[in-house]
């Protein structure tokens, strides 16, 4: 097998760049040789300290999150290096490729631009010393841009980390590339005629064997906060179904965090089906068990709202028919209550493996075929 070096990666990339102007770039590393790559997955990881805070702002703005903000920086102290630590460590066993985070990856809410710039750098500082040796992508979160300062810390700190990483200009958080037979999509759930607009001029350059759709909320609701969806509110429904169905006439791949939850699911449109990944990484506890594990279509009903019975009774019966809605068209569906990180292999479009890790174990919780759920 021919050798890969750096100057002839770059060189062909440079090539593939010229052919897809919307978004093929090229790493600054030599990847993995052949065909076949890995990458690490990672979902919310809501990195924090209470120094990030102007705790008279939250109590003002934010005072239902002092709690959240409290239980996020202890995760941040306690568990976040156990889990970057073994999150690396399958990177250089699997010799991935590339990290790709799914939003919330800081938990906002700091109160001033200031803050907001500490907190940003500081995760920023935290991944530069993993010394990971890849590149490390993020898509933007709702918590990455709330509060004080956040929206343009995104702008002024983010965005030019993210280009870095990408080794290409990334104007906003809408980004696109191309590696080896598959393309990565980084949609920006926050902008939505734009981000939607955009999206349909990179499918239509689209010619790759596999499409993965990175976005921080979900496309299709699968547990009790069933409106926490992207397009989800009655006005959005024309754009929703534009959505679903590039995602099916493409069979996407979509990757998803939020709702720190895990869940796989198949969701057929009237252009073909996309199967859709969530993953959460806020670990609560290293021991924290798996609660609440569904398997089987038959779980996928209404009475998904009663596994969170507390949560927004005044939504109910809103959530009970956006999931009996939904249930006719969802084709797999699995659900656990836990967190983790994962490992994606892909050998060929007819082959892309999904390991699932629970807290920072080593030994996956469980493997699926993310291509063989298109078929069911």
């Amino acid at each position: 097998m021919e050798k890969v070096t750096r100057r002839k990666f770059i060189t062909t990339a440079g090539a593939l760049a010229a052919a897809l102007p919307l978004g093929a770039a090229a790493f600054d590393f030599v990847p993995s040789a052949g065909e076949s790559f890995h990458f690490v997955l990672l979902g919310d990881l809501h990195f924090d300290k209470l120094a990030h805070h102007d705790m008279e702002y939250v109590k003002s703005k934010y005072p239902n999150d002092i709690q959240q903000i409290e239980n996020y920086s202890r995760i941040t102290r306690d568990n976040l290096p156990g889990l970057l630590k073994v999150a690396k460590e399958k990177g250089v066993n699997l010799n991935a490729d590339f990290y790709l985070q799914l939003g919330d990856f800081v938990e906002g809410l700091c109160g001033s631009e200031s803050l907001a710039q500490q907190q940003t750098r500081e995760f920023i500082s935290l991944v530069a010393d993993q010394r990971l040796n890849r590149p490390f992508f993020v898509t933007k979160g709702n918590h990455d841009i709330t509060g004080e300062g956040a929206k343009e810390t995104y702008q002024r700190t983010v965005l030019p980390w993210q280009s870095k990483e990408l080794a290409k200009p990334v104007p906003n958080a809408n980004a696109t590339f191309v590696h080896k037979n598959a393309r990565f999509v980084m949609f920006d759930c926050f902008t939505e005629n734009e981000s939607l607009d955009w999206l349909k001029e990179v499918l239509a350059e689209h010619r790759e064997e596999l499409l993965f759709f990175c976005i921080h909320y979900p496309v299709v609701p699968f547990n009790a906060r069933s409106t926490w969806h992207v397009f989800a509110k009655p006005h959005q429904q024309t754009r929703r179904e534009e959505l679903l169905n590039l995602l099916g006439q493409h069979r996407a791949i979509v990757l998803c965090g939020h709702l720190h939850k895990t869940n796989l699911l198949t969701r057929n449109t009237p252009r073909g089906n996309f199967v859709q990944v969530c993953l959460g990484s806020v670990i609560p506890a290293p021991t924290a068990p798996v609660q609440d594990h569904l398997r089987g279509i038959q779980f996928y009903k209404a009475d998904l709202v009663n596994r969170e019975p507390d949560f927004s009774p005044s939504t109910l019966q809103e959530r009970r028919a956006v999931l009996e809605k939904e249930a006719s068209h969802v084709k797999h569906y699995e659900y656990a209550d836990c967190c983790g990180y994962a490992t994606v292999i892909i050998t060929s479009k007819s082959k892309v493996m999904l390991s699932i890790f629970v807290n920072a174990d080593k030994t996956p919780w469980t493997t699926v075929d993310l291509a063989g759920l298109f078929q069911v």
